[in-house]
């Protein structure tokens, strides 16, 4: 003779499964509220790439003692870098974005030599037809840049 096994009870109810599916839903509702600004992103992420690499070469231009120039050519991609005495000649292009063809032809090159910089200046560009000013100041060097 078989015994009888006594019922388990370690399923979920009813009411249980509908109180989750409900919970779920709701979490998913809020969620679709805050939708996500790709075009907001892609300028942050070139603003920050553009900083990044203009802060790169200063600071290799300080570490070797070196001069690192960059020229934002009006009405271009791509910013062209080069160093005769560190061999390099290369270009950052900015993503979905130009040099602002009406920079004057004195903010077009910098050159960072050592700690400082040869002249301050304002380069105007746009990122998604958002435009940006990267400003160059004199006192050690600094560089920003501000939404215009």
């Amino acid at each position: 003779m078989a015994k009888r096994q006594p019922a388990s009870n370690s399923a979920f109810s009813y009411i249980e499964m509908l109180l989750v599916m409900l919970m779920m839903l709701i979490m998913i509702h809020m969620m679709s509220y805050h939708p996500f600004d790709y075009k907001q992103a892609d300028v942050a992420e070139v603003n920050n790439e553009l900083l990044a690499v203009v802060t790169y070469y200063q600071t290799l231009a300080l570490s070797t003692g070196q001069s690192v120039t960059l020229e934002f050519l009006p009405g271009q991609t791509a910013i062209n870098i080069s160093s005769s005495k560190l061999g390099i000649k290369t270009s950052y292009r900015l993503r979905n974005g130009y040099i602002y063809t009406g920079n004057s032809r004195n903010a077009s090159a910098i050159t960072f030599s050592g700690d400082s910089i040869n002249h301050g200046a304002t380069v105007t560009y746009f990122v998604n037809n958002k435009r940006f000013e990267l400003i160059f100041q004199l006192v050690r060097g600094r560089v920003r840049i501000v939404q215009g």
